[in-house]
């Protein structure tokens, strides 16, 4: 088990229900092993327009070999016509903490 195997996937939404239901769809289906929500200002290009707007911003510990069906699954579910959705691999983390995200997610 490498660190590198493992990441943090971050989207975010503009409602606490959609949140919501993506972190639960998520955790149910043992796609991810934790879910973090913050409330957080955005500023941003759309549609010829800059937008100012509070947003949710989930981060997701899980499995790199996971990210597709992740992706696939929040685009299914989210409120965006454009959601965010990026991982970071991670360089590093105690090894305890990998077994537990290996433990509480899906086999691949």
């Amino acid at each position: 088990m490498e660190a590198s195997d493992y990441g943090i996937i971050a989207t975010t939404t503009d409602t606490k229900e959609n949140a919501d239901l993506i972190t639960q769809v998520l955790l149910e289906k043992k796609l991810v092993a934790c879910v973090q929500s913050t409330t957080i200002q955005s500023a941003y290009h759309w549609q010829e327009k800059i937008i100012h707007s509070e947003e949710i911003r989930l981060q997701m510990k899980t499995k790199r070999s996971l990210f597709e069906t992740i992706q696939t699954e929040i685009g299914h579910l989210h409120t965006y016509d454009l959601p965010e959705i990026i991982m970071v691999p991670l360089s590093g983390a105690n090894p305890e903490y990998l077994q537990w995200i290996d433990e509480e997610t899906t086999k691949t």
